[in-house]
C-alpha cells in the first residue's frame, strides 16, 4: 500500500490495493484509518464489477440506497449508473456543491464513486474540506455557527434536481433538521455540515439573512486552499466521508462520454443521525 497526500491534510491517494479482492483485515482497517483522517481516498487503476464494488462497501458499513427510487438506475438498486448514455440516468453540465442525502434523517456516511468512462474536457469532481473550514472561521461566522440549526431539504428553493421527484418520493422525503456543525461519530472531530444545494434556511433567521450567511460561508468553505480538485482517469474509485466533506463535477461537453458507477455505506444506526 503506497500512499500520496493530495492537499493540505486532505484526499490521499492510496495505491498498490486491488479491491476487487477482499482485503486482509490489518491492510482493510489501515485503509480505513487513511480514509477518516484525509476525508477523501483516492484508489487508481481499478477493474470492479457491481459485485466486488457492493463487497467493499459492505465491509464499510451498511449497504446504502439512494431514497430517491427513480434514480436506481442499474440492475440493483444499490448500485446506481451515474451516466449521459441514453439508456441511464441523465447526468450533463456541472452540478453544485452539496453534501449526500444531507436532506435525510440519517444520511449516508461514505459515498464511493467508480470512474469507468471519463470525458476529454471538464467532469472534474472538486471537495471541499469541511473539517479544515470548521477550523479556519473567522470569529465573525464562528459566532453564528456554533449551536445553530440549518433546515435540509430535497427541494431547496430555487434548485431544480436533475431528476424532479415524484409526489410520493416528496411525501417520503419530507425537510429535516440537522445541526450546521456536525461532529465525526468516531473521530470527535468537528466540521461545519454544508449543503448549499439543499439547505433551506438557517436557525430562525429571515430568508435573506439566511441566504446570506450561506453564501459566506459557502465562499469559505470553497477557497482554493481547501479544496481538493480530482480529473479522473478510468479506473479510479473514490471514496468520501459526507461527515466532513462537500462535493460538485465540473461542466463537461454533452457530447463527450461520462460512466461512473455509485455506492456507498451508512453509519450504525446509533451513530448515523448528526450531532
Amino acid at each position: 500500500m503506497q500512499t500520496t497526500v493530495l492537499a493540505e491534510d486532505f484526499a490521499v491517494k492510496i495505491g498498490g490495493v486491488d479491491l476487487s479482492a477482499p482485503l486482509e483485515d490489518a491492510a482493510f482497517d489501515a485503509l480505513r484509518r487513511l480514509w477518516m483522517q484525509y476525508k477523501v481516498a483516492v484508489f487508481p487503476g481499478q477493474t470492479l464489477d457491481d459485485d466486488a464494488l457492493l463487497a467493499f462497501a459492505g465491509r464499510l458499513g451498511p449497504i446504502f440506497t439512494h431514497v430517491q427510487s427513480t434514480l436506481h438506475t442499474g440492475e440493483r438498486k444499490d448500485v446506481m449508473y451515474m451516466s449521459n448514455r441514453q439508456q441511464e440516468a441523465l447526468v450533463q453540465g456541472e452540478l453544485g456543491w452539496h453534501t449526500d442525502q444531507s436532506y435525510t434523517p440519517k444520511p449516508v456516511f461514505g459515498t464511493i464513486l467508480y470512474g469507468i468512462e471519463i470525458p476529454e474536457d471538464g467532469g472534474e469532481t472538486c471537495f471541499a474540506d469541511l473539517s479544515a473550514t470548521y477550523d479556519t472561521l473567522p470569529d465573525r461566522l464562528r459566532g453564528r455557527v456554533e449551536g445553530e440549526t440549518a433546515v435540509y431539504s430535497a427541494e431547496r428553493p430555487g434548485h431544480k434536481r436533475r431528476v424532479a421527484l415524484t409526489e410520493a418520493e416528496r411525501q417520503r422525503i419530507p425537510d429535516v433538521v440537522h445541526p450546521l456543525v456536525r461532529t465525526h461519530p468516531y473521530l470527535g472531530r468537528k466540521a461545519l455540515y454544508l449543503s448549499p444545494m439543499h439547505i433551506k434556511a438557517i436557525g430562525d433567521l429571515p430568508f435573506d439573512e439566511s441566504e446570506a450567511l450561506l453564501a459566506d460561508l459557502t465562499a469559505h468553505a470553497t477557497a482554493p486552499e481547501r479544496l481538493y480538485i480530482h480529473r479522473w482517469t478510468p479506473g479510479d474509485v473514490i471514496m468520501w466521508d459526507n461527515t466532513s466533506v462537500m462535493h460538485r463535477r465540473n461542466h463537461f461537453p454533452p457530447e463527450q462520454r461520462r460512466f461512473h458507477k455509485r455506492t456507498g455505506f451508512y453509519l450504525p444506526d446509533e451513530l448515523a443521525t448528526p450531532f
